[in-house]
């Protein structure tokens, strides 16, 4: 059972800073939530001017049942090599919560090394997401593993992600086990300084000292840099494939799975489905989501019947793939979300569909 560390207690510059920037990130709206007012752009915490770029709210470990976490994005920071992100995290005053950084900024086994994961950095402009950088089982951030947090007080990490190609000027920060987004966050250049020793500092007593010129070549950057959101069909235009680096959404045509008003699979169908499921069995993680939709020909309660038939069809011919890693949830939604208005045949054939949604393992 690995070690425990107590929270330090408050400094000075502790002790200012509830006073100072926990005040800041206290006008952060509920968790998941952007934005949070009028954010001065430089907090002074104990003489020591502190860059404010965004801020954010989330919970741990994505418990709404626990205290709010606050925090503060102070700097995109490009670097030869790299990109790194300055956050900090913590508890209002008086919170009763005993509450680990771990699960504010928390690792996964598919970054070796365990460096912190849940980070991710969007171009929206150029369509690219950024995860955090890996490879050779080294640590490319803070290492917050053990470490409770002061209430009262803000923690400090740093997360190194691929070097953003030149002209990418601005880019959006997800942060926390909720992806709580700061968005419009100006890419700077250097490392913050003063630099300190300590591994995760309070806010205003310097900035840990980010990455290392040996550790860095270990870095593989094609490793964590994704499309933001890709699109494809397969080979028989029987589905269209949207993906994210976190989820996959496949729509597939109801007109090629069934014959008009039944829900019974065709023989066609079963090839249709063979690519998605044997993508969720190597990738997917958690709820696999069969929804099925129909036009409106009929009446609202026969089509949400059939609907609901279709998308159990659907679930049935997956399960084999599936195994027990995830779930499978069969849902029908009837005529009740078309993606066309249902007065002509081509559009009322493109609200007939199925669709499959996944979320997709990280490293996967």
């Amino acid at each position: 059972m690995p070690l425990r560390s107590r929270p330090r207690r408050s400094t000075r510059a502790g002790s200012v800073l509830a006073a100072a920037a926990v005040a800041v990130v206290l006008l952060v709206p509920p968790a998941g939530a952007a934005g949070g007012g009028d954010l001065p752009d430089v907090v002074d915490v104990a003489g020591v001017e502190v860059p404010v770029r965004g801020a954010f709210s989330t919970y741990p470990a994505a418990d709404v049942e626990r205290d709010v976490v606050r925090g503060l994005v102070h700097g995109v920071q490009r670097v030869d090599g790299a990109t790194v992100v300055y956050l900090s995290a913590g508890l209002a005053e008086g919170a009763d919560d005993e509450v680990v950084l771990t699960s504010v900024f928390d690792s996964t086994l598919a970054y070796e090394g365990n460096s912190i994961s849940n980070v991710t950095l969007v171009d929206r402009v150029g369509g690219k997401a950024y995860r955090p950088l890996r490879g050779g089982g080294a640590v490319f951030s803070s290492k917050p593993t053990g470490l409770f947090m002061v209430p009262g007080s803000l923690h400090v990490v740093w997360v190194a992600f691929p070097e953003l190609p030149p002209g990418v000027d601005v880019v959006d920060v997800l942060a926390g086990p909720t992806d709580s987004l700061v968005d419009g966050i100006e890419v700077a250049d250097g490392l913050l300084e003063p630099f300190v020793d300590e591994e995760i500092p309070l806010v205003g007593e310097g900035w840990p000292r980010a990455l290392d010129d040996v550790v860095l070549t270990l870095a593989e950057p094609e490793r964590s840099v994704y499309d933001l959101i890709s699109h494809r069909s397969t080979t028989d235009q029987v589905a269209a494939i949207a993906e994210s680096p976190q989820e996959v959404a496949a729509t597939f045509d109801a007109n090629v799975l069934f014959d008009k008003g039944s829900a019974v699979l065709t023989p066609a169908a079963q090839d249709a489905l063979a690519a998605v499921g044997a993508d969720i069995a190597a990738r997917a993680s958690g709820d696999v989501v069969v929804v099925g939709h129909t036009d409106s020909d009929g009446s609202s309660e026969s089509n949400q019947v059939l609907s609901q038939q279709r998308a159990e069809a659907v679930v049935a011919a997956l399960a084999p793939w599936a195994g027990s890693s995830v779930r499978l949830v069969a849902q029908g939604r009837g005529e009740d979300e078309p993606v066309a208005p249902n007065d002509s045949e081509e559009n009322m054939q493109a609200n007939r569909r199925v669709t499959v949604t996944y979320q997709v393992q990280e490293g996967r």
